[in-house]
C-alpha cells in the first residue's frame, strides 16, 4: 500500500514520461525505418513486420524513459528533436507526392499538407518550449556578433537562391520569358546604355514601353565588370538576400534583443515566397524589398536624406511601385508614427505614379491593367472599373479574393495558405494597433483580387513588396509584445517557416543540381554549339536556346514570331520533336545551309544568299 502510494506521488512524471518516451520513441523508429518516404504508400504498412516495429519501439521507448528519468528536460528535448525531425523529412517528402491524382484528389494537397506537419512540430516546440528557452538564455551575443549571425543567414539565402538560379541557365530550363528579356537587356544596357532588346516583343523596343523600371540600372556596373547571364541571375540573389540588413536596423531601433533580430531574419529567409519569388528568374521585383525596408527604417529614424534616397529607389523599381510607398505612407499618417512624413509619401507616389503610367501609356504599350479583368463590367474596362468595381460592389469584390483561376485549380486557397501559415502567428497579434493592417491591403488588392494566375503564386515575383510591408509589421507587433510572448510566437513562426521552406521551396536546389550532372553532356554539347554562333550575327532561334545567345543585339524567339524573319542564322532546339517546325518556312526558302549538327539535340543553319 505505501509503494502505491509513493507510486501516486510520482504521477505527473510517470504519465509525461510515459508519453515523452513513447512520442519520441515513435518519430525516432520512423525516421530510422524510412517510414517518411512513404506518406503516399499505404502498402508499406502491410509489408513491414509489425513485431519488428513493436521490438523498435519498445526498445526506443526504454532508452528515451532512461534518459528521462536521468534528466527530464533531455528527454524532452529529444522527443521535440526527433518529432522535428520527422516532419521536416516528411515535409520533403511531400513535394514530389501527385496530390491531385487520383490518390489523393486535392491540388492544394501538399500545402495541406505541410499546414498539418506545421501544427505537429508546434505542437511539440509549446510542450517542450521552457527547456528550449533555458537553452537559449544562456546564449549571450554581442552586437557584433549578432551581425555575423544576420550575415550569414544572408549569405547561405543567397547561396540558395544563386544555385537555384544558376543551375536552371545551366541546364537551358529558362527561355525567353522571362530571363531571356533581361539577360539580353542588359547587354543592351552595356554596350549601348539603352534598356532594350528585340526578344520581349520580337522587334527593338525599349522595357520601358512595358515596365517603367529604371532601378535595372543600379546594378549596370556589376554587370560591366562581369558581363555574363549569370551575372544577372546572381544580382537578383544578392538583392533578394540583402533585406536582412534592414531587418536587422529595424529590430534594433524597436529595442529587440539580438536573439530575437536573428529569429526575425530566419522568418524571412525561410518565408516560403521570399525565395520562391525567384523561381521564374530575375524581375525586377526583387529590388523592391530592400528599399522598402530600408525606406520605412529611414523614415522612422527621421533621416530625411536616406528616406529620400530610398523612397525614389523604391519609385524606380516599376510603374506599380508607388501604390506600396503610397500604403507605407497611409501607414505612417493613420498610425500617427509620422503623419508629416506619410503625407509627403502620398503625395510623391500619386505624382509618380501618374508620371510612370503616363509614359508606359503613352509612348509604351500600356500598363497591364488587364490583369484585374475579373473586376471590369464591360470588355474594354480599365483600372476606372476597378475602383467602381470595389466602391459600388464590394461583395463581389470580396467574393474575388477566394475565386481561382479555372474550375480545376484551387489556386488562391493554396497561396493564401502559403502565404500566411509560416507568419500567422506574428502577423495577426497587432493587439489594439488596426492601423498595421494598412500593410496588408497590397496582399489583397494586388495579389489577391485580380484572377491573373501568377499573381497568387509564390514561385512567381508579385511577393516582393507585400513580403517588405509583412515583415515590417512582423517587427512592429514583436516590439510591442512581452519578451515570454515574443519568444513563443516568433519561435512559432521560424517553425512553420522551415516546414513549409523544406516542402515547397528547398527541392528546387537539389533538383537543378542534380538534373545538370545527370545530363552534363547534353548541356556541354549545347554550350559547344552556340559558341560557334558569331555574337556579331543577328539571329533567330528556339525559346529554351534564347537566354544563351543574349550577347546577340538582333535576337529573336522564333516560336512568337509573327512573319518569317530571315537572320544570319536559325538556331533549332533539336531535343524537342516541333520545333524544327516553326522553322519550317525560312529553311523551305533555300536560303540557308546546315554548319552544324548533332541529332537530337541542336541544329544550326547559316544564311548563304539574299
Amino acid at each position: 500500500m505505501n509503494k502505491i502510494k509513493s507510486l501516486l506521488q510520482y504521477q505527473k512524471e510517470i504519465i509525461e514520461g510515459f508519453f515523452v518516451s513513447a512520442v519520441g520513441s515513435w518519430a525516432l523508429c520512423s525516421i530510422i525505418r524510412g517510414a517518411y518516404r512513404h506518406i503516399n504508400d499505404v502498402n508499406f504498412g502491410g509489408a513491414t513486420n509489425i513485431a519488428i516495429v513493436i521490438c523498435l519501439f519498445v526498445i526506443g521507448m526504454a532508452l528515451m524513459a532512461m534518459l528521462y528519468i536521468h534528466k527530464d528536460s533531455m528527454a524532452k528535448l529529444a522527443m521535440f528533436a526527433f518529432v522535428y525531425l520527422f516532419v521536416i523529412l516528411c515535409a520533403c517528402q511531400g513535394y514530389s507526392v501527385s496530390w491531385g491524382d487520383a490518390s489523393y484528389y486535392n491540388r492544394i494537397g501538399n500545402v495541406c499538407f505541410q499546414t498539418v506537419l506545421c501544427v505537429i512540430a508546434v505542437l511539440a516546440f509549446m510542450y517542450v518550449k521552457e527547456d528550449i528557452f533555458n537553452i537559449f538564455a544562456k546564449i549571450h551575443l554581442t552586437k557584433k556578433e549578432t551581425w555575423i549571425v544576420v550575415a550569414v543567414i544572408g549569405v547561405l539565402l543567397f547561396a540558395f537562391i544563386g544555385v537555384v538560379t544558376v543551375y536552371r541557365y545551366l541546364t537551358y530550363s529558362n527561355s525567353t520569358f522571362d530571363f531571356g528579356i533581361f539577360a539580353q537587356m542588359y547587354e543592351y544596357m552595356k554596350q549601348k546604355g539603352t534598356i532594350s532588346t528585340t526578344v520581349e516583343r520580337n522587334k527593338l523596343l525599349s522595357h520601358f514601353a512595358v515596365h517603367f523600371s529604371p532601378i535595372f540600372y543600379i546594378a549596370l556596373p556589376i554587370y560591366f565588370i562581369f558581363d555574363n547571364a549569370i551575372t544577372v541571375q546572381l544580382i537578383q540573389a544578392f538583392m533578394v538576400a540583402i533585406p536582412v540588413i534592414p531587418i536587422l536596423l529595424l529590430c534594433k531601433h524597436h529595442k529587440l534583443s539580438n536573439q530575437m533580430a536573428i529569429a526575425v531574419s530566419l522568418i524571412y529567409v525561410l518565408y516560403p515566397a521570399t525565395a520562391g519569388g525567384t523561381f521564374y528568374d530575375i524581375h525586377e521585383n526583387c529590388f523592391i524589398t530592400f528599399f522598402l525596408l530600408m525606406l520605412a527604417w529611414a523614415v522612422e529614424k527621421k533621416k530625411n536624406v536616406a528616406a529620400v534616397i530610398f523612397a525614389i529607389l523604391s519609385l524606380m523599381v516599376k510603374e506599380d511601385a508607388p501604390v506600396y510607398v503610397f500604403i507605407l505612407g497611409i501607414f505612417f499618417l493613420f498610425s500617427k508614427k509620422d503623419k508629416k512624413r506619410g503625407v509627403i509619401l502620398i503625395v510623391a507616389s500619386a505624382i509618380y505614379f501618374a508620371m510612370a503610367t503616363a509614359i508606359v501609356n503613352s509612348y509604351g504599350l500600356g500598363i497591364q491593367e488587364y490583369r484585374f479583368g475579373n473586376l471590369y463590367f464591360t470588355q474594354d474596362g480599365g483600372l476606372i472599373q476597378v475602383f467602381e468595381t470595389l466602391l459600388a460592389n464590394p461583395g463581389y469584390a470580396i467574393s474575388q479574393i477566394i475565386r481561382n483561376t479555372n474550375d480545376n485549380s484551387m489556386d488562391k486557397i493554396g497561396y493564401i495558405i502559403s502565404m500566411l501559415v509560416p507568419v500567422a502567428a506574428v502577423l495577426f497579434t497587432t493587439g489594439k494597433k488596426y492601423s498595421r493592417y494598412i500593410l496588408l491591403l497590397p496582399f489583397i488588392i494586388i495579389n489577391l483580387l485580380p484572377t491573373y494566375l501568377y499573381m497568387h503564386d509564390i514561385t512567381f515575383q508579385y511577393d516582393f513588396s507585400v513580403i517588405a510591408l509583412m515583415m515590417y509589421a512582423i517587427i512592429l507587433n514583436i516590439a510591442d509584445m512581452d519578451i515570454n510572448r515574443a519568444k513563443k510566437l516568433a519561435t512559432v513562426s521560424v517553425i512553420c517557416a522551415s516546414v513549409m521552406f523544406m516542402g515547397s521551396i528547398y527541392q528546387k536546389a537539389p533538383y537543378y543540381v542534380s538534373r545538370y550532372n545527370a545530363d552534363k553532356a547534353t548541356y556541354q554539347g549545347l554550350n559547344k554549339a552556340l559558341d560557334m554562333v558569331p555574337e556579331d550575327a543577328s539571329v533567330c532561334a528556339s525559346g529554351f536556346l534564347v537566354p544563351h545567345l543574349s550577347k546577340n543585339l538582333i535576337l529573336y524567339d522564333q516560336n512568337h514570331l509573327e512573319s518569317d524573319i530571315y537572320t544570319d542564322y536559325l538556331v533549332v532546339d533539336a531535343r524537342y520533336d516541333t520545333e524544327k517546325e516553326k522553322f519550317s518556312n525560312i529553311i523551305a526558302s533555300g536560303k540557308y545551309e546546315v554548319v552544324y549538327n548533332v541529332d537530337g539535340l541542336i541544329t544550326i543553319y547559316k544564311r548563304t544568299s539574299n
